[in-house]
């Protein structure tokens, strides 16, 4: 028997079902994303921080990820079988929606972020950033893929249960809900680490696009308004 179980999140237990915000589970998911990436590069460069010891504005950024895939996608929690404490978090978006793609995200997810940023790193995620991902994506995995799959837009596990499968867990959530379709939708995901290229790759993920060479022929970089980069690479299961 696992010592973990995977639950949906259920938006219509909200206090109020028009704030996804305002669900229950809601801080326990930010404080558990907020330990997972603590020390993660890529968020201090997309955050316009000077280095990965910065945590200063991350929940915001977590909790606009976490709300618009209540709103628009799926998002799914590992809880630990004894205590139901929530010792991970996916959130996922279906073939066919995206995040920030409806005007309730952009309303209770992306606006709220946005306005946590100094209006210079507003305009780098405007103008630089968001443009430059959408671009890389595409050319990786080829036009019309990520929109087509489930897209793995963030997953991240407290520290404490690390190493223990959570993250596969909450994977092969998905796995299992689309290999259920007749469509059988491919899976992709976006990671910032080569350690996270091998955790994706051991559960079935493949480096994209399939011609590269090895993680250094097909990451893209990101440089932030503080001068400092962080590489980005794309992944997909089939």
């Amino acid at each position: 028997m696992s010592a973990f179980r995977v639950r949906k999140l259920d938006l219509s237990t909200a206090v109020d079902t028009t704030d996804p915000r305002t669900l229950p589970e809601i801080k326990e998911v930010e404080e558990v994303l907020g330990k997972a990436f603590t020390g993660d590069y890529f968020t201090a460069v997309v955050l316009g921080h000077d280095d990965d010891g910065d945590t200063s504005g991350t929940r915001p950024f977590h909790t606009s990820m976490v709300v618009a895939g209540l709103l628009g996608g799926e998002v799914y929690v590992a809880e630990t079988a004894d205590t139901d404490k929530i010792a991970g978090c996916a959130v996922w978006f279906g073939p066919g929606r995206a995040m920030y793609d409806s005007e309730a995200q952009r309303e209770h997810a992306l606006k709220p972020f946005m306005e946590s940023l100094s209006p210079e790193l507003q305009a780098w995620w405007k103008d630089v950033l968001l443009p430059k991902y959408d671009a890389f994506v595409t050319a990786a995995l080829g036009e019309g893929t990520k929109l087509a799959a489930w897209h793995l837009q963030t997953l991240g596990v407290d520290p404490a249960y690390q190493g223990q499968g959570v993250g596969k867990l909450l994977v092969n959530t998905i796995v299992e809900k689309s290999r259920a379709t007749g469509a059988h939708p491919a899976l992709c995901v976006e990671c910032a680490t080569e350690t996270n290229i091998k955790i994706y790759t051991k559960i079935g993920f493949r480096l994209m696009p399939k011609d590269n060479t090895g993680p250094d022929s097909c990451k893209t970089v990101y440089t932030g308004i503080k001068g400092n980069s962080t590489p980005n690479w794309a992944l997909l299961m089939e």
